[in-house]
């Protein structure tokens, strides 16, 4: 017996649907779909008129004569004509596949439903109160401090308890859920942050599936440019948008897809309830921007490897993380999943903590072709520390145990060109040695 009343129907139309051989959507259509059909104007209202008393009640019952969203216009908290576009622009961009394999079944309900939302977090919080229950448990692999925290935070306050595990290794995973049945989802992001280790969605979904608990899969660090987990049998996605849908840094934004049940009955009422709507400013931007994602992250990925084959020959460096780098232990895992490397590059300096230090501050400096900040995904190249910025609150045990140590520094590597970042990553280093 399921956990979730939702999940049957969505097991049936997932195998249909949803997992397929074909891993990535073709690149000349997804540009065409990242595209789409003209930017909509800004509703930058909160409340809008119904055309009559019995539009309204329909409206509010989640029903529209129209066609279009019926929540996207009664009240920008529950959702907003611009905003609609771009749930449209991701939701293609994730899951064209499954319109088409629908389309050509001649299936009559919507398979996938997308939120978009106010945050990342607001995401990850809407997916994850959606799903758990007080006594609950989850399991959580290496992920982004804030994610960390928040799960850490529910098992105090409402006793949802988190299995923190090296979710890399499916036979750790298969254990963890033998031996623990309240467990009712498995949430991954691949690559981890900041450790760039790489998960195996296809295995891990084969074996959430046996326990019918869902797989949870934080695309941010590749974007559906890079990696496409529902067809790798992934059963909801979340995306920071801020990254690289954004890319450029000027809006925070998030994004949460799933089987159509869960996300009309269960996830929506959070969304609406607890107020992670984006302004209508903030989607138009990231609708804007996502228009030319596969450009920018194509180069930002062939940037990124330069870099990586770099840092990997640096006399200077002790240890570099890139997903196609064959040193990588996941190396032929990332090739099967991702189309490229990805444009983050974490990595280690001879001379510890102290000469990490000082190169970030030289990348703190203003002539310098990076920023010392601590977002991802911008045309801009970043540098941080994560044990002292990103995942300061994550326990030192922990930290330890995931490999994020004193001397590790991430890299979202931009479009300034890999000539200009090599120079500059060369100087820093050898005056972080002197």
């Amino acid at each position: 017996m399921s956990k979730f009343a939702w999940w049957d129907k969505w097991i049936e139309k997932k195998k249909k649907y949803a997992k397929c051989d074909s891993i990535f959507a073709d690149e000349d259509v997804f540009n065409a779909k990242a595209v789409g059909t003209g930017l909509p104007p800004i509703y930058q209202k909160s409340t809008f008129n119904f055309q009559s008393a019995e539009d309204g009640k329909l409206r509010f019952l989640g029903k529209s004569k129209s066609g279009e969203r019926p929540y996207a216009r009664i009240y920008t908290r529950l959702g907003n004509p611009t905003t609609e576009y771009l749930e449209k622009v991701i939701f293609q961009l994730e899951c064209q596949h499954i319109i088409d394999n629908a389309l050509d079944a001649d299936e009559k309900e919507p398979t996938i439903g997308v939120l978009i939302t106010s945050s990342g977090m607001g995401a990850i919080s809407t997916a994850l109160m959606a799903l758990l229950d007080s006594g609950d448990e989850l399991i959580c692999g290496t992920v982004y401090g804030c994610t960390d925290s928040l799960l850490r935070h529910w098992e105090k306050k409402y006793g949802i308890k988190t299995h923190f595990i090296d979710t890399t290794d499916t036979e750790l995973v298969k254990k963890t859920l033998e031996e623990n049945p309240k467990i009712k989802g498995v949430y991954v992001e691949t690559p981890e942050n900041p450790t760039l280790k790489v998960n195996d969605i296809r295995a891990l979904a084969d074996l959430t599936e046996k326990y019918e608990i869902p797989l949870i899969v934080d695309n941010t660090f590749c974007s559906p440019y890079i990696q496409q987990p529902f067809r790798l049998g992934a059963d909801i996605v979340i995306h920071s948008t801020t990254k690289y849908i954004n890319g450029h840094s000027t809006s925070v934004g998030g994004a949460l897809l799933g089987p159509w049940e869960f996300m009309l009955n269960y996830a929506f009422g959070f969304y609406k309830d607890l107020g992670v709507t984006p302004s209508p400013f903030d989607s138009w931007l990231n609708a804007q921007n996502v228009q030319d994602l596969s450009v920018r992250v194509k180069q930002q990925c062939i940037n990124a490897f330069e870099i990586a084959k770099f840092l990997e020959k640096h006399e200077l460096v002790s240890k570099v993380i890139y997903p196609f780098l064959e040193s990588h232990p996941h190396y032929e895992r990332a090739k099967k999943q991702m189309r490229m490397g990805g444009a983050m590059i974490s990595f280690e300096l001879k001379g510890g903590y102290d000469a990490a230090v000082k190169l970030m501050n030289y990348f703190a400096r203003h002539d310098t072709p990076m920023e010392l900040a601590v977002s991802l995904g911008s045309v801009i190249s970043y540098i941080q520390h994560p044990a002292s910025m990103t995942h300061s609150e994550v326990p030192k045990e922990e930290k330890e145990r995931m490999g994020i140590t004193e001397e590790l520094i991430r890299i979202s590597v931009g479009l300034e060109g890999s000539r200009i970042l090599i120079e500059a990553l060369d100087e820093g280093i050898k005056l972080a040695h002197k």
